[in-house]
């Protein structure tokens, strides 16, 4: 797999020309491995499995590459992984390896395909780059992870190709370039962001006073908030509608962004897309959407 590091996505595709280059590397790389595909797909439903005693107010880091990232409550105080690995070319055993790190924040987990980085900041999937994925060397393993979390643990998440679904009770981030992204936590705020699919992110609560993020380039942008909070409110499509159940958050038709001060404004509440929809939702404490 091509070496990956973790940087802000809006850093690399902001605006829709910055897309269209993404689109054109993601497709340049799937040919690519597709090519180098050599048998029928072999699968390890139990590649890696993991545990150990983690509480809040720590983090659960997750880093992949090539995979989607499913994120539920622990029913105990261990976060729990497990993986699924799927592959064509290569020896998993041999090309891939999985890798743990206890830090101040937390722990972090991470998938690396022949040597790379573990780390939450600075994620490197492989040592070598691009090189020996263009040659058809290594392995085009795709990684599925399911991490169970404990109550009141937070959730970061990071991976490019593949979606993201989070089920929490703390605050989340979540990233991936080519995937939707949903979230589900009782806890906010949710930082959701990928380039490519949909942002849905939820939250019955909101602690603290960090930013509510929906970012993508392509597809729907929705956040859906508790009845009553303090924000300040920017939505935003360049080719899409933009639409708010809050009163006084009102878009006129044909609008392409939107701004509006509810409470104090102590919260930067941020919905963005370029082709697709910007929609910010009410959200009953059962979890269920209110009336607008």
């Amino acid at each position: 797999m091509p070496a990956v590091a973790v940087v802000s996505i809006r850093e690399k595709a902001v605006r829709a020309g910055a897309f269209g280059l993404l689109v054109v590397g993601t497709v340049a790389l799937s040919a690519c491995i597709i090519n180098g595909r050599d048998g029928p797909i072999q699968d390890d439903p139990a590649a890696f499995s993991w545990n150990a005693p983690i509480s809040a107010p720590a983090t659960v880091f997750v880093r992949n590459t090539n995979g989607s990232v499913e994120v539920r409550p622990s029913t105990d105080g261990n976060v729990r992984v497990t993986t699924d690995v799927k592959w064509h070319r290569g020896d998993p055993k041999t090309d891939l390896k999985f890798e743990t790190k206890n830090g101040a924040d937390g722990i972090t987990i991470c998938a690396l395909w022949d040597g790379g980085q573990c780390s939450a900041a600075h994620y490197k999937s492989t040592a070598d780059g691009v090189t020996k994925n263009l040659l058809n060397h290594g392995t085009d393993a795709t990684v599925t992870f399911t991490v169970y979390v404990p109550t009141g643990v937070k959730v970061d998440v990071f991976t490019v190709n593949g979606s993201i679904g989070i089920a929490a009770t703390a605050p989340v981030k979540a990233q991936t370039i080519n995937g939707s992204i949903k979230v589900a936590t009782s806890v906010g705020p949710v930082d959701g962001e990928t380039v490519n699919g949909s942002v849905d992110v939820r939250m019955t609560t909101l602690a603290g006073d960090g930013p509510v993020r929906a970012h993508t380039i392509t597809g729907t942008a929705a956040a859906y908030l508790p009845e009553k909070f303090d924000g300040s409110v920017e939505i935003t499509s360049a080719i899409g509608g933009i639409s708010s159940d809050f009163p006084g958050t009102t878009a006129k038709d044909g609008d392409k962004k939107f701004t509006a001060v509810l409470g104090t404004g102590s919260r930067t509440i941020d919905i963005a897309t370029v082709t697709g929809s910007a929609e910010l939702h009410k959200l009953k404490a059962d979890g269920t959407v209110a009336a607008p």
